[in-house]
């Protein structure tokens, strides 16, 4: 089909007013911008009355004039195609024969119609040969009226998956429909704006649903971003803010299995041309891991280490290039560089304390979990800040965990609340003091080495509103 013009549609209007603003466009709509940027780079102009009639159809030259200025296409130094309704002279004939040149569009029987208004199907093949999209003929579209298999499909199915068109309706794209001025505007400007973005394909890693978040220590939210409306969609599309490199995890979901993967990526933002550009990196997380020392000013320990040892759960030395720890400024910090278990005393003069760190990765970041080696935790008043009373537990059963059953017990004995485990996992206490105060304490115990250990976060008002 001449259709690849047909296959375009972003046009406005032969030229006639050089105004940047018009007084039936609204600057404060998507549209409204979408227009003014376009007749601010020159691209696009109104009518001789100032007006800009964004309700009008436009025709197959008008979208070829549009399509090749936003493309910087060479319209002067062009190949004439040959078709028998244009030729050399006419107006918009360079650009006509430029995107012929580049094979985006072409003619029907050797006519290329230029005075035909341009339809949105043939505006969809056009917009995604121009910008060269990847087709996405995977993606699921709400679309009732866009035959299965028909010539317009994968193109509208792309446009759809790049946030390019949201259809005339939820469920209509109206491809027989002709293209409105207003409407031209707006694709060209959405699908430019994804020329210079990235975007990530759920059905590539055979995911029914991807959503998108930051990796890394300090999330590279300057450097990139996407559409917060794409959470747990078949595609993300990544847009640049500013040149640099951040960590992106897109993680999968299959319906069937229930099942997540991560894929991990380096986003690099440059600018070409003027233009920043986004380009993905899939990577190995393990390459790219950055790790979160532990304060352990912070941590479970009675008193402030200034010497640590560590051993893997089957009493093996952990090499000192494999760790890091500080003692600056009384804070000590401690980093393991290899995942896994270990056992891991610290001292201080006379004082000994053995934990249990549990090392793991999380969207590029290594972190460490600290349990104290213990089958019993004791919490007393100074401990909660109240004198206990009484105890119920919370049910942190949830749609991922229907069968979760409470893994602790726990009594009060002498003013003193013992939590002993009953199996590995989580716990929430709501504990009730003597004069009526409420705190609240979240444990956890898990099994090392066929050794109980606990961490636990005692903590007044986080919790309020997680018990009835």
């Amino acid at each position: 089909m001449a259709a690849t013009l047909a296959t375009s549609a972003i046009v406005i209007a032969a030229p006639a007013s050089a105004a940047t603003t018009f007084p039936d466009v609204n600057s404060s709509t998507e549209t409204g911008k979408a227009i003014l940027n376009l007749a601010e780079r020159g691209i696009i102009s109104g009518y001789p009355d100032g007006t800009f009639k964004p309700a009008n159809s436009i025709t197959r030259t008008q979208a070829a004039k549009i399509l090749a200025g936003i493309l910087e296409l060479d319209t002067k130094n062009v190949t004439n195609p040959k078709f028998k309704d244009v030729k050399p002279g006419d107006a918009n004939y360079g650009a006509i024969a430029a995107l012929a040149n580049a094979g985006i569009i072409s003619g029907s029987n050797g006519y290329f119609n230029p005075t035909k208004n341009i339809t949105r199907g043939q505006m969809s093949k056009m917009i995604v040969r121009g910008f060269d999209l990847e087709i996405a003929e995977d993606t699921n579209i709400p679309f009732t009226d866009v035959v299965a298999g028909s010539e317009y499909e994968p193109y509208i199915q792309t446009l759809f998956a790049n946030n390019i068109t949201k259809g005339t309706t939820p469920t209509t794209f109206g491809p027989q429909t002709n293209v409105k001025r207003s409407q031209l505007a707006t694709f060209v400007v959405r699908a430019e704006n994804t020329l210079n973005s990235a975007t990530v394909y759920a059905s590539k890693y055979n995911q029914d649903y991807i959503y998108a978040s930051y990796g890394g220590i300090t999330p590279a939210e300057d450097i990139f971003t996407w559409d917060e409306e794409q959470d747990m969609t078949d595609a993300i599309t990544i847009k640049p803010l500013k040149e640099g490199t951040g960590k992106l995890v897109i993680t999968g979901f299959t319906e069937e299995d229930e099942d997540f993967l991560d894929v991990f990526f380096l986003v690099h933002v440059e600018s070409v041309n003027g233009k920043l550009q986004a380009t993905l990196e899939e990577v190995d997380e393990a390459d790219y891991l950055e790790n979160m020392p532990l304060t352990l000013a912070e941590g479970d320990l009675n008193f402030v280490p200034t010497d640590v040892s560590i051993k893997t759960t089957d009493g093996q030395a952990l090499s000192k290039d494999a760790y890091a720890f500080e003692v600056k400024d009384k804070v000590t910090t401690l980093s393991i560089f290899e995942n896994g278990e270990y056992k891991v005393t610290f001292t201080a003069g006379t004082r000994q304390q053995t934990m249990i760190a549990d090392v793991y990765s999380f969207d590029f970041v290594r972190m460490i979990d600290l349990y104290e080696v213990t089958n019993q935790v004791t919490f007393t008043a100074d401990d909660l800040a109240l004198e206990p009373k009484s105890v119920m537990f919370k049910d942190l059963s949830d749609e991922w965990d229907t069968d979760y059953k409470v893994p602790v017990k726990a009594t009060i004995q002498n003013g003193v609340l013992l939590v002993t485990p009953i199996s590995e996992g989580p716990a929430l206490l709501k504990v009730t003091g003597n004069d009526g105060k409420i705190t609240y304490i979240y444990i956890e115990f898990m099994k090392f080495a066929g050794e109980w250990a606990s961490t636990h976060v005692i903590d007044p008002d986080e919790y309020e509103d997680f018990i009835d």
